[in-house]
């Protein structure tokens, strides 16, 4: 049986109200608010962006490669990473890595004076004189790249997770990129992007694009994801 006259165009009516609610609350991981980028000076945003990092301190991270691994600690080639860290010398976190042709799993904490790594055969902690940069350093890192990146430009705004950010697209000497790799060879250009609050000039990610050393494909990409700047974080020795 249809429906005609005043009664089905108001059921219609409500139909398509809760069909454009529906659809609203479904947006907004990718388009931020209509900004205009073009005003935004883009090195005076990644200087405010290095600074605020060095206020907050403290944040918890995840690290991801997509086509390739950076190699750490014993030629480890680390896949992804995932932890805290409570200070410039601080640090916990989880790795899955490849140790030839086996796949591992990696606690690692860091303090000032004192480091742990899981053995990947028993899984014991073992005490080790290491420091956060055998690994990758994200607490200074990211402070670095935000200085060190060149022919910065905003390109937009995405929202995520409710956080309105400037989306910076940039190029980044191979040289300055200790985040993920010690002593790499400086002279190689890489594509870099930086996700930074419109609000709070806080850095939520960053993917860089391209080989640091010549063993590495030349399509890797980098992606650290950051949040929870300035909580409270406390690392304490394993157990």
């Amino acid at each position: 049986m249809s429906m005609r006259g005043p009664l089905a165009a108001a059921l219609w009516a409500v139909v398509f109200a809760a069909l454009a609610v529906s659809v609203a609350a479904c947006g907004g991981g990718e388009g931020g608010d209509e900004v205009d980028v073009t005003t935004v000076d883009a090195p005076a945003l990644l200087e405010g962006a290095a600074a605020r990092i060095e206020q907050a301190r403290s944040f918890r991270f995840r690290l991801e490669h997509e086509h390739g691994s950076t190699v750490i600690l014993d030629a480890i080639q680390m896949q992804s990473a995932e932890g805290e860290v409570a200070g410039p010398d601080e640090m916990s976190l989880q790795i899955k890595a490849l140790a030839g042709p086996l796949n591992v799993a990696l606690g690692i904490v860091v303090l000032p004076d004192q480091a742990w790594v899981t053995n990947p055969l028993t899984g014991r902690w073992e005490r080790q004189d290491i420091d956060v940069s055998a690994f990758f350093d994200p607490a200074n890192g990211v402070t670095a790249l935000m200085r060190g990146i060149r022919e910065a430009r905003v390109t937009g705004t995405e929202t995520v997770d409710g956080v309105a950010m400037y989306v910076v697209e940039a190029t980044v000497d191979s040289g300055d990129l200790s985040l993920f790799a010690q002593g790499a060879p400086a002279g190689k250009p890489l594509g870099a992007k930086a996700w930074i609050g419109v609000d709070d000039p806080l850095v939520y990610r960053i993917e860089v694009t391209g080989a640091i050393t010549a063993a590495e494909p030349a399509n890797l990409v980098r992606r650290l994801t950051l949040r929870d700047w300035g909580a409270e974080i406390a690392i304490s020795p394993p157990r």
